[in-house]
């Protein structure tokens, strides 16, 4: 296939809305993004999937002005941000049948399970944190008691690490809080690879009280599961650091970087850019129960993340995750990749047709994730996953033959050409399932051009066109 690479222009408008509460802390004017942007940025942001065409253009043809609204709404009540979020937490507990979480993969579906079911019912984020920790119980039938399985080493002193991480934002233990920890056992079953994690009552504590990091002095008593007065201090209303911890996060995977960025490194040597905003949303957090859904409607619907992409605006573009651009490049070409687990069950071969991100288990991965930065799940930071363009991923988007096979093979571009037979209908189309706008005249022109030039039929110009699109900066980023 001949090939020449458009410049495609990325056409910005203005849209107001009614002023957010949230905006007040932003300190400055923002240029809001067009419509166009926004549906293809609010669909990847919580769904880690493209927008289909004709949801693009019910979309851009709605004259409702709370449009925006409306669609954030749908879209926080669907079944794909439920699965989507579940990759997320996935990866930051670790959740992976071989080394070093060495789940297997029993323990990996039912985790999956469990976490997909809270997502799902919008559990309150103080509920959802207090179950993982005063866990107990099979790693089937109590699939939350895999967080203390997933740790390499099984010490108070590493799992009390992990959580000061996941829940406190800090990679160092700020006080000896790990003392709450020390009933925690393990032991095996008769049952092909289940354990149970149990809370030994009779083991003494060394310590009658831990003191924590903000002042709390927490009493341990024997006879009674150490980790129960840590879990009510750590999710409690007046623990305004576990509360911000949340909220940054969310701001992080919603934005693109942190109000404290690295989001789970906080301290002296990395403050809040802009505290008085993590405060105002660390209070609407907590005040509303800790809702997750609720906060993340306030923070979409925001000035902050339908603003242009810095520096005139606020939100960060990032290169599309591995599993996100993976499954994007299966649903523009009709195509779907095959997996399998290289631990013989529950199954070795995946369904036909399932999406990298509802893999659930980062033992089971292909060389196109991995040339994208597919999550290993080793560690909980978010820095783990590269998000990161190379010249191997840019080698492998413009040469690889598989990927021009697919083209090539394309139904969905079959499709197009059996209902368009002509050459602007087609990039019409193409631009809209691709990069979630209609083309510019100038890109118009510079297709039909080509084609004529190199005497392309109607099915080579659409898998030129299509090819052009996914090699553009305005398609590998969600921007």
């Amino acid at each position: 296939m001949k090939r020449i690479l458009f410049i495609l222009i990325l056409g910005l408008s203005q849209f107001s809305m009614q002023a957010n509460e949230l905006d007040h802390y932003m300190g400055k004017d923002l240029t809001i993004c067009s419509d166009e942007i926004f549906i293809r940025r609010l669909y990847i942001t919580l769904s880690g999937r493209l927008p289909q065409s004709e949801n693009v253009l019910r979309f851009l043809e709605s004259k409702q002005s709370n449009k925006r609204e409306r669609i954030i709404d749908e879209m926080l009540n669907s079944d794909e941000y439920v699965r989507y979020m579940t990759m997320r937490w996935g990866d930051i507990l670790r959740i992976k049948s071989e080394f070093p979480s060495n789940l297997w993969p029993n323990g990996v579906q039912a985790y999956n399970r469990w976490l997909y079911e809270r997502i799902a019912s919008n559990q309150p984020y103080n509920q959802f944190v207090s179950e993982l920790l005063l866990s107990k119980g099979s790693n089937f039938r109590s699939p939350a008691v895999n967080f203390y399985r997933a740790f390499l080493k099984r010490t108070p002193e590493n799992i009390y690490q992990n959580i000061s991480l996941l829940f406190l934002g800090s990679r160092k233990s700020m006080d000896k809080g790990q003392s709450c920890f020390t009933q925690i056992r393990f032991k095996k079953t008769k049952e092909w690879k289940e354990e149970i994690v149990y809370i030994d009552i009779h083991a003494t504590s060394q310590m009658s009280s831990v003191d924590m990091f903000d002042g709390k002095e927490l009493l341990i008593q024997d006879s009674e599961d150490f980790r129960i007065p840590f879990v009510n201090w750590l999710t409690s209303k007046e623990n305004e650091r576990f509360a911000a911890v949340e909220v940054n996060r969310l701001w992080y995977w919603m934005i693109g970087k942190g109000i404290v960025n690295e989001p789970d490194d906080w301290g002296s040597h990395n403050l809040p850019t802009n505290p008085l905003l993590l405060k105002y949303l660390s209070n609407r957090f907590i005040n509303t129960g800790y809702d997750t859904k609720a906060l993340l409607r306030l923070i979409l619907n925001s000035k902050a993340f339908q603003s242009d992409v810095a520096p005139r605006g606020n939100y960060v573009p990032q290169r599309l995750q591995a599993e996100v651009m993976i499954d994007a490049l299966a649903d523009l070409t009709g195509s779907s990749d095959s997996y399998r687990s290289r631990v013989p069950e529950p199954f070795t071969f995946y369904p036909e047709g399932t999406r990298s991100r509802d893999l659930g288990d980062a033992t089971v991965t292909s060389s196109e994730l991995e040339l994208f930065g597919r999550v290993s799940r080793d560690v909980s930071i978010e820095s783990q996953r590269n998000n990161k363009i190379t010249a191997r991923q840019l080698l492998y988007l413009s040469n690889s033959v598989e990927l021009e096979d697919k083209i090539r093979k394309s139904q969905r571009l079959n499709e197009l050409c059996n209902l368009y037979n002509d050459a602007e209908s087609i990039s019409k189309a193409i631009s809209l399932m691709t990069v979630s706008r209609y083309p510019t005249n100038e890109e118009i022109v510079l297709f039909k051009a080509y084609g004529a030039e190199n005497r392309l039929n109607l099915r080579e110009l659409a898998s030129t066109i299509q090819w052009t699109y996914i090699n553009s900066t305005e398609f590998l980023y969600n921007h």
